[in-house]
Order: C-alpha cells, then sequence, then structure tokens
C-alpha cells in the first residue's frame, strides 16, 4: 500500500521514530541504549529485517543510543549524521561537560562509524556536503532536511566569534529538522531543536526561524503531524513557536512527570484549542496518511516511568 506510516515508539526523554512506505523502513534517531529490547522486540514482531537508513538528528546518546546495535543486528543501506567533533560545552542532561564526557561521546561516535563500516553501511555526512538543505527520498515521500550545517563547528573555528576555540555549546544547537509533505498534510518532526533566546543570533530561536523557512518554501501555514522539540522541555514551546505551528497534533517523547511542571500544553492550546497531544509514556503511536491522517494508540507498559521516580 502506497501510506506512508509514522511508528513513534514508547520512549522517554529520547526518540526511536520509525517510518513505513511500501514494506520499507527507515530510522529517525534510534533511542536510548537503555530502550534497545523494546525496540529489537518491535523490529521482530513486525517482521522488519532491512533498514533504508538512518537519520541521526544530532549527537545526543538519548538520540544515537541505537544506532550500532541496529546496524550490527539488521541490514541497514545508509546513516545519515553530522560528524561529531567533540565541541560540547554541555552535556545531554544540560550539565557542564568535561574530558571524561567528551572521551566517552568520541568512544561511541567511532563505534558506530566502526560498525557501518563493518557492515558496509554507506555513512553521509551530511554537513560536509555544501548546502543548506537536504532531501531524502523514501520511496516517493520526501524528507526535508534543514540546518545541516555543523553549527558548533562554524563557531568553534570562526575567528571573528568571542567564542573562538571554546567548547561553549550543546549539541541541541546542532541539530537538524525534517519537514514532510505527504498527500497535502504537513509534518515537521523537531527532534530536539532549540528555541533558545540566545543573544547569539545564529543560535537564537532556531526551531521557530526553521519553521517560518518552511512555511516560506511551501507557502503554508500550519503542521498537521508536530513532534515536539526537545521532548517538550521548559523554552521549546514557546507561544511564539505554538501560533506559527497552530499543529493538530503533537507527539511528546516525554510524560507529564515532568511535563507539569513546563508551559508546553497551555502554549500549544491557546495555539490551536483542537490540539490533540499524545506522550509516549504509556503508548506507542502509529500515524497513518493516506486521504486522511488517523493514528493508533498502542497500551504499552511504560521502561522509564519506575526509573524517573527513583
Amino acid at each position: 500500500m502506497d501510506k506512508l506510516k509514522i511508528h513513534f515508539l514508547n520512549t522517554i526523554w529520547s526518540d526511536a521514530i520509525i517510518l513505513e512506505k511500501n514494506n520499507h523502513y527507515a530510522f529517525i534517531d534510534t533511542g536510548s541504549k537503555f530502550y534497545y529490547p523494546m525496540i529489537q522486540s518491535y523490529l521482530n514482531e513486525h517482521n522488519i529485517q532491512k533498514i533504508d537508513f538512518i537519520l541521526l538528528t544530532h549527537f545526543h546518546n538519548d538520540h544515537y543510543g541505537n544506532v550500532a546495535n541496529i546496524v550490527h543486528d539488521y541490514k541497514v543501506d545508509k546513516l545519515y549524521l553530522k560528524r561529531y567533533y567533540g565541541l560540547d560545552g554541555t552535556t545531554s542532561s544540560g550539565y557542564s561537560s568535561n574530558d571524561e564526557y567528551i572521551e566517552n561521546e568520541f568512544k561511541n561516535y567511532y563505534e558506530i562509524i566502526n560498525t557501518c563500516n563493518m557492515k558496509y553501511t554507506n555513512i553521509i555526512f551530511i554537513d560536509e556536503l555544501g548546502v543548506d538543505e537536504f532531501d531524502i527520498d523514501f520511496h516517493g515521500t520526501i524528507l526535508e532536511t534543514y540546518d545541516i550545517k555543523n553549527r558548533l563547528n562554524d563557531i568553534y573555528n570562526n575567528k571573528e566569534s568571542i567564542y573562538y576555540k571554546q567548547k561553549k555549546f550543546n549539541e541541541n544547537f546542532n541539530c537538524l529538522g525534517v519537514f514532510i509533505e505527504e498527500k497535502g498534510f504537513n509534518i515537521f518532526l523537531g527532534a530536539d531543536v532549540t528555541c533558545s533566546s540566545t543573544d547569539i543570533i545564529e543560535l537564537k530561536e532556531l526551531s521557530y526561524k526553521m519553521v517560518k523557512r518552511i512555511y516560506e518554501k511551501h507557502n503554508i501555514n500550519h503542521i498537521e503531524i508536530y513532534k515536539s522539540c526537545h521532548h517538550g522541555g521548559g523554552g521549546t514551546n514557546t507561544p511564539k513557536l505554538c501560533n506559527l505551528l497552530k499543529a493538530k497534533y503533537v507527539v511528546i517523547t516525554n510524560t507529564s512527570k515532568w511535563l507539569d511542571s513546563y508551559d508546553t500544553f497551555d502554549n500549544l492550546k491557546t495555539a490551536n484549542c483542537d490540539v490533540e497531544i499524545l506522550k509516549t509514556d504509556y503508548y506507542k503511536y502509529i500515524f497513518e496518511i493516506s486521504d486522511n491522517i488517523s493514528y493508533e494508540k498502542i497500551k504499552e507498559d511504560s521502561l522509564f516511568i519506575t526509573l524517573g521516580k527513583k
């Protein structure tokens, strides 16, 4: 069937999204290593043995965590990612980084690269293609990737910047976003694209500027399916961004345990009172896009809730 399906797996503070079309499959991010037994079970349950590609949005372990596992255990044709330079000023958890953290990230990075080479998975470093945007054709569905330049590397090596040769910023500032226009419906997968209000102009409100660029390119003014930036955490879904999105369906890879302390729900509902907000704490969701949008809500015991309460 010539229908795009998007599987949002049951993860918290972690993204693992599977695209399905014409019996072909692809990943956008792969979740934390913690989730691999669930991901592997899901792939085997659906008899998925071959992956067209993995698209890694940025180098944080809650997104790259299972790239090496999936490449090792399944046939993966391609891996799209930005090159990692170890320029993290802060960790994936928001703390100041140190040599031990950077060393461990490099270890994980080279494990991914070496596993891909061993398994003959083609690696495409999209930040080295010399373009601002890059399209991936998934059997007639076009994934438009935005902000594929390596921002952290550019700032670090910019002699005109006050942050020249300083490890100052988080890899979230290096994150790319994905836009899909499928059968007239608009889909924005925000990964961890930041909406920071920093005074550094090249890092300010990246998600807002990205969506504005998408709207201008496609002459549209709303999003049907929105995978919330940075798991719906504080400062991501600002009123300014939510009013721009006017999203119909919002998938948040998080749980009320953390979201209740943020203004995420209020901002999304103010922008669109009919919005459906779907959390991946106790459910995974399979969206099907055809002449309309429908989704299946699948009850799933949370793998993370108990851990989060400790």
